[in-house]
């Protein structure tokens, strides 16, 4: 805020002046430039959280590599279920197979 309390004065002190056109030209050329840099540093810090381009911290890796062995060991677990209820089924009509 301090520097747009010091702009309006600086600005008023110009034009008082009569400056040269190469002098507003320049001043312009960096007023666009400074407004384009802020633009554009706005819009990569709302855009930034949904690029995926850059590569993941190692925490991220750890955690990742936990939750696919924790996926993995749930569908073997389930794998050897079904193996077992089928081998269960397969025994007991078997076992009804030889009472009958």
């Amino acid at each position: 805020m301090d520097n747009l309390q010091e702009l309006i004065p600086f600005a008023k002190e110009m034009l008082s002046q009569k400056p040269s056109r190469g002098l507003l030209k320049v001043y312009l050329v960096g007023s666009v430039f400074a407004v384009l840099g802020t633009a554009i540093g706005l819009v990569e810090t709302v855009c930034h959280p949904f690029c995926s381009d850059e590569p993941l911290d190692a925490e991220m890796l750890l955690m990742l590599a936990k939750e696919r062995r924790t996926v993995e060991a749930d569908v073997q677990h389930k794998k050897s279920g079904k193996q077992q209820r089928a081998t269960l089924t397969v025994h007991r009509v078997k076992f009804i197979h030889i009472l009958c």
